[in-house]
């Protein structure tokens, strides 16, 4: 008996096992959750040939493939069938531990984006500096100098010389004036956040998401998807390619605020995540609820984030209307995943004094918050970029935040990956005390967040002997152990990853304990 009648003999499909079939006549190859554009209808195929779903040519002229895709062929065959990937192959210039580092509790803010036009325009930081670190042109290449290229007083920053705007650049297209990347000049400062009240909008709320906090927590692999618009697929960050007419990719060459969520999990964590990003520019919540089950369903994602508001804001979609789609589309993704949750985000403000957007964007987004707010649950929390963009704004003006009126910049689509990932970041483990009777230890990285050395300092101990200093991660896995003489140590700040970080220094029966949260 061959090896393909003992297949089919135990029950197994010969053509399932070796995942092969014949293509049908006149399709094309094709990737699964990306941008396409085709020319006519399309119908999708699996690997094993089996139909996925079928695309009306009116949806077809710009969507997204569906999950498990292999195939498509498109009627008429002659409208072809293109797909445009939402990035090159250039590797992002950015450090990721300084840009998710939350900005409204790190001491060192970096590359915070401001726009200058020319000598006389200013711009205002987010806080108030109590130290510039460097000021810089969008590459990095260009370093600025305080009362010689610019001036400083409270949080703006005014402009002096030309060659602060050199880079400044913007077109015309799609009805918006876009802002180029070359455009944006970086400010890395220490940063006095005393008078920031926004806390509320961006605290844990992983009690709500028990499933993947669950899953997380035991070091389990988790999928994530996204489905949504153009602003969750990266249109306008400097790494995006999927729109050449308007912008071409450029220094730092940043991914999407989905792709930053995503790799914070892997870091924090120390899991793999399987991230699928199923959304395509221009698209509503009536799209989302009309082709969620094709894109998602396959994939059986731990975590969905649902990210429409938009496009919506046009007066096509009233509150009520918004609200019954995103019920829908949860229960259609709940039908085929029981266990799936969802983060609902409610979407940033448009700039109202910008080209392109509706004068009454504000009031309409604000509508679709409250419907998203209400619909708050177990397994389903709201990430509120509406009120967080707004305070934003307040505080540095729209325009220093968007590549468009209708889409973030860099800095901003920063703030939605910060503020993701606050609502499921890793959490101490209360069993263990801050600090225990007697002697003391404390921590501290200089500065913080950097690369800077980690210092760790003790007291109550005797000096004439050495203590020995341990250190474990949140899930108690040694990171380092040795033994040091005196009352503090040095340490390479390359033996952690940013998280929370519990330190033991011991010494006979002398024994104090610190937990301390790491950034890089």
């Amino acid at each position: 008996m061959n090896l393909s009648n003992i297949l089919i003999f135990l029950g197994f499909s010969v053509g399932y096992i070796s995942a092969q079939c014949t293509p049908p006549t006149g399709s094309a190859s094709c990737n699964a959750n990306v941008i396409y554009y085709a020319g006519g209808s399309c119908t999708f195929y699996d690997s094993l040939c089996n139909v996925l779903t079928t695309i009306p040519a009116a949806e077809a002229i710009w969507s997204c493939s569906p999950a498990k895709a292999k195939w498509v062929l498109v009627n008429p065959v002659a409208g072809g069938y293109y797909e445009f990937p939402n990035y090159t192959n250039t590797a992002p210039q950015v450090d990721l531990r300084k840009y998710t580092q939350p900005f409204w509790k790190s001491d060192t803010i970096f590359n915070e984006l401001i726009l200058l036009t020319g000598a006389g325009s200013s711009a205002n930081l987010m806080f108030e500096p109590q130290q510039i670190l460097g000021v810089s042109n969008y590459n990095y290449q260009t370093q600025f100098n305080l009362n010689v290229d610019y001036s400083l007083n409270g949080r703006t920053i005014t402009q002096i010389s030309p060659g602060l705007s050199a880079g400044y650049s913007t077109t015309f297209g799609s009805g918006l004036e876009n802002v180029q990347h070359s455009s944006w000049i970086n400010v890395t400062y220490i940063p006095n956040q005393a008078n920031w009240g926004a806390d509320s909008l961006t605290r844990f709320r992983g009690g709500q998401l028990s499933n993947t906090l669950s899953k997380l927590n035991a070091q389990q692999n988790i999928t994530v998807q996204a489905l949504g618009m153009s602003i969750t697929a990266g249109l306008n960050v400097s790494g995006f390619a999927g729109d050449p007419n308007n912008f071409t990719p450029n220094t730092p060459y940043m991914k999407s605020y989905i792709e930053m969520f995503a790799e914070q999990i892997r870091r924090e964590y120390g899991v793999g995540v399987t991230l699928f990003n199923s959304s395509c520019g221009g698209k509503t919540a009536k799209w989302g609820d009309d082709y969620c089950i094709p894109l998602v369903n396959p994939n059986q994602p731990d975590l969905v984030l649902i990210d429409f508001g938009m496009n919506d804001i046009w007066g096509n979609t009233s509150n009520a209307q918004f609200r019954t789609y995103m019920q829908s589309m949860m229960s259609k993704m709940r039908q085929g995943n029981p266990n799936v949750e969802f983060i609902l985000i409610a979407n940033m403000l448009p700039d109202v004094a910008g080209m392109g957007a509706p004068a009454n964007g504000n009031l309409l987004m604000k509508g679709f918050e409250s419907e998203l707010l209400g619909l708050e649950s177990q397994g389903v929390v709201c990430f509120n970029m509406t009120q967080l963009s707004d305070s934003i704004y307040q505080r540095k003006g729209a325009k220093h935040c968007t590549a468009n009126s209708l889409h973030p910049n860099d800095y901003l689509a920063r703030w939605y990956a910060q503020g993701l990932f606050e609502l499921i970041r890793p959490q101490p483990n209360t069993s263990v005390t801050n600090t225990l009777p007697g002697p003391s230890v404390t921590v501290n990285m200089r500065p913080n967040p950097s690369s800077g050395p980690v210092w760790i300092e003790w007291e109550g101990f005797l000096k004439s002997q050495p203590v020995q200093i341990r250190c474990l991660d949140m899930h108690g896995r040694l990171l380092y152990q040795a033994y040091h003489q005196g009352a503090k140590a040095q340490l390479n700040s390359n033996l952690f990853n940013e998280g929370v970080v519990f330190v033991f220094v011991e010494q006979g029966n002398l024994r104090a304990a610190h937990k301390q949260s790491i950034s890089r």
